[in-house]
């Protein structure tokens, strides 16, 4: 008898270890009737699909709709969800309001049953300490500084002034793009520099002191993290300080491309199937079936947890169905060519639309941001000739301004340059000399000297020639040094270089 019953295990439940459940319940808090119906529908149909479910495996939908309360969606999933024992939870969001999804990661969290985010973008999710077993087939807000980088490079413009709020996925977005123009697998020698870094409050009600800030910068390409009402306020005073028309660049997330007075110009990222709740669904569910049947194949699976008062003992199967599910590859899903996660379990290969604002309300795609199977790497595709820059122009802005005043330094070098140190008595340069004083390391005003030469004349000619304006100083240490940009207040430019 016993050898009857381990023939028919193996017969019936090819591909499965012997003693793991048949049975999988799979849950879905989702935001409307249509949804809820579309998601029965896929794991109805993906029981068909031995790719995915191995033969005597069935799979059962469970979902409920999802409350704009966190706490009421809390208490339902405990009371509809977890005591179906769901072995993994699909949440998308409510109409209204956003915390209800951290609700449904917080409470199933708790028993490790894993949850897979289909619209959720804050970079708060990504935490691994608080969202323990939070996947998304979404990216976080913050990925955009990956396509920026690669925008920024494709323009040329390789000093920015980076603009975003000082809350968690502002600084997100800030980090992600510092790590990423300094570490690009191509052009190992081009480097983006970040000329300042502008964080403000959310929700003040003028930023003009703020873009204040940036008018004395060389940069003119702006990168801009806010939310939609920041975004308006921002754009409304960089409009009143004329920083939003010909010569100026605005690149800009999502949230901000919204607002309806972006400046015309303005290039911006739409995130593709963003909002195709369907399409979501779908992947989820497939990427989720393809952890179980690998899973099923060499691991012990135990019964998910059924009671939300007895919190018992860590249920081990949750924390490795996420491993799996973080570890698929879904090639030509519904939302892209290649669904992947990194080590947070955020999307990975998402792809983008890259927008222009041509006029009000006047959105159109340039360009687009796509996974190339050929490579393994995501591509961008630019039609530069679409492109309406600000102050409605199709040149390509420089992206930077030369400062007219500028700051040299120079070293005593006999017979280029002379020094004389002034006096008590003698508080004047001649007409051929120019006062060049003598800083110490500290930048404290030490003596008072005066230069002439071969060089400062030809300093003067310059100045007359290209219509600028200088402060001369001699070097601290009576080296020449290098190029160094301290700050955006202004440039120590090195003239003459001798041997």
């Amino acid at each position: 008898m016993g050898i009857t019953l381990l023939s028919f295990c193996f017969l019936i439940l090819a591909n499965v270890e012997c003693g793991n459940p048949i049975y999988f319940n799979i849950g879905g808090v989702l935001s409307n009737n249509e949804s809820i119906s579309h998601f029965k529908e896929i794991i109805a149909h993906l029981n068909f699909v031995h790719q995915y479910v191995p033969r005597g495996v069935t799979y059962y939908a469970t979902a409920m709709k999802i409350d704009a309360n966190p706490i009421r969606t809390a208490l339902n999933v405990c009371k509809l969800l977890i005591s179906q024992r769901v072995y993994a939870v699909v949440v998308s969001h409510p109409l209204t309001g956003d915390l209800s999804p951290a609700a449904v990661s917080y409470t199933s969290g708790f028993y490790h049953i894993p949850v897979i985010g289909i619209s959720s973008r804050d970079s708060a999710f990504s935490d691994k300490n608080i969202h323990v077993s939070f996947l998304r087939t979404v990216p976080p807000y913050s990925h955009q500084a990956d396509v920026w980088v690669d925008l920024l490079k494709h323009f040329n413009y390789l000093k920015v002034i980076f603009i975003h709020s000082s809350d968690t996925d502002g600084r997100a977005i800030l980090g992600r793009f510092q790590t990423t123009s300094q570490s690009h697998d191509d052009d190992v020698e081009i480097k983006i520099q970040v000329e300042s870094v502008i964080e403000f409050e959310p929700g003040l009600n003028n930023y003009t002191a703020q873009l204040y800030e940036m008018k004395d910068a060389q940069a003119r390409v702006y990168l801009l993290y806010a939310s939609k009402k920041d975004a308006n306020v921002i754009f409304k005073d960089a409009a009143a300080l004329n920083m939003t028309y010909a010569g100026y660049v605005w690149i800009v997330t999502e949230q901000a491309l919204d607002v309806q007075n972006v400046p015309i110009g303005a290039i911006g990222l739409k995130l593709v199937h963003a909002t195709d709740e369907r399409a979501h669904i779908q992947d989820s569910i497939y990427v989720l079936a393809s952890a179980l049947r690998g899973m099923n194949q060499t691991k012990n699976i135990t019964e998910a947890p059924k009671d939300c008062d007895n919190s018992g003992s860590i249920w081990e199967t949750g924390k490795t169905l996420f491993e799996y599910i973080r570890n698929q590859v879904l090639i030509k899903g519904a939302t892209g060519m290649k669904v992947a996660f990194d080590d947070n379990g955020d999307r990975i290969n998402a792809e983008y639309d890259i927008v222009n604002v041509q006029g009000p309300s006047n959105h159109t795609s340039v360009g687009t941001y796509t996974y190339d199977p050929k490579t393994d790497k995501m591509r961008l595709a630019i039609a530069d000739n679409k492109i309406i820059w600000p102050g409605k122009v199709h040149t390509k802005p420089e992206g930077f301004i030369l400062p007219t005043h500028l700051k040299v330094l120079t070293i005593e070098e006999k017979p280029f340059v002379y020094t004389r140190l002034l006096k008590d008595d003698d508080k004047n340069c001649t007409a051929d000399e120019i006062k060049c004083p003598h800083f110490n390391s500290t930048n404290d005003p030490g003596e008072m000297y005066c230069c002439r030469g071969f060089c400062m004349d030809l300093l003067k000619e310059l100045a007359r020639t290209i219509n600028f304006t200088f402060d001369l100083a001699l070097s601290p240490d009576g080296q020449f040094g290098n190029y160094i940009i301290k700050n955006s207040s202004g440039t120590f430019l090195l003239i003459f270089l001798l041997n």
